[in-house]
């Protein structure tokens, strides 16, 4: 028999050496039986090819290739049958290994939400307490807290213009003019407590009046208006020291202000305090009768 030429591509192995055409044939039954998957290598992802009777019978008693010369040949996916192998099992390998890992991170979550669910869910524990008794004996008496003593001035609603024990050198009422000038009718009553004795104001009230010109006999004086009793009283103070009286009309005073001095000026036969008291703020009464009724 002729000897036949054959060259395999390289990846399929070795060249091997000129052989006759029972070689060949034998070579060609070898890549007939490797397309054959399901027979061969029992692959159940590669589909069945159907082989009638006959040609099972000639591949069956084709004589088996050398093993120095057979190749790995290719499966119908382009890639060796071992390949293939090697792929399935690694493919079983990585889902054992992603089962495990499920299963792993599985229990770590159980582990720790269950707990903590039960936790959450729980219901609290009460406790109770027995009671409790406190028993406090007798406190010392406290001692008493001393405190400063203290006292509140409260003017007088109503007071005398002038020590009540000065001299009354004229009284009030029909008189003998005392003097050229002088009124022959008293409307009021001369103390003499001395000359530059302070002159107070007999209660609160304000200033209505100083230095009227229709009064010139008097001098430098002033007239306050108050309300005593519920009744409104005008006090007049005359024959002030000049300069010593500083209050002005709208002025308001409080009872026994300082108002002026003992002097002797206007229509005056010496230094005195000529007082009056006008009831109403027009008509004049006795001041010594109505002072005495309300002071003693």
């Amino acid at each position: 028999m002729a000897s036949v030429e054959t060259r395999f591509p390289t990846r399929f192995g070795k060249h091997p050496p000129s052989r006759d055409v029972s070689c060949v044939v034998a070579r060609l039954s070898a890549f007939v039986a490797a397309i054959m998957p399901p027979r061969i290598t029992g692959d159940s992802q590669v589909p069945r090819v159907s082989v009638n009777p006959t040609t099972r019978a000639r591949i069956r008693g084709l004589t088996a290739v050398p093993a120095e010369y057979r190749p790995e040949l290719p499966a119908i996916t382009g890639r060796s049958v071992l390949h293939r192998r090697q792929v399935r099992a690694g493919k079983t390998v990585r889902g054992g290994l992603a089962a495990a890992a499920i299963s792993f991170a599985t229990v770590i979550a159980l582990g720790f939400g269950v707990p903590a669910y039960a936790a959450a869910t729980a219901t609290p524990l009460v406790r109770t307490l027995s009671p409790q008794s406190l028993i406090v004996g007798d406190l010392p008496p406290t001692a008493a807290v001393a405190r400063d003593a203290y006292g509140v001035t409260v003017p007088p609603p109503l007071r005398w213009p002038v020590d009540p024990s000065s001299p009354i050198s004229d009284g009030f009422g029909p008189r003998v003019s005392p003097c050229s000038g002088c009124s022959s009718h008293h409307e009021g009553v001369d103390f003499d407590p001395g000359f530059r004795a302070p002159v107070h104001a007999i209660a609160s009230g304000v200033v209505v009046e100083t230095n009227n010109p229709g009064w010139t006999a008097l001098g430098i004086h002033v007239a306050i208006q108050h309300v005593i009793d519920g009744q409104t009283v005008t006090s007049a103070y005359g024959h002030l020291q000049a300069g010593s009286m500083p209050l002005h009309v709208g002025d308001t005073v409080f009872a026994g202000e300082p108002i002026g001095l003992v002097g002797s000026t206007g229509v005056s036969t010496g230094a005195h305090l000529h007082f009056e008291i006008r009831v109403g703020g027009t008509v004049p009464v006795d001041p010594s009768a109505w002072m005495h009724s309300r002071l003693g």
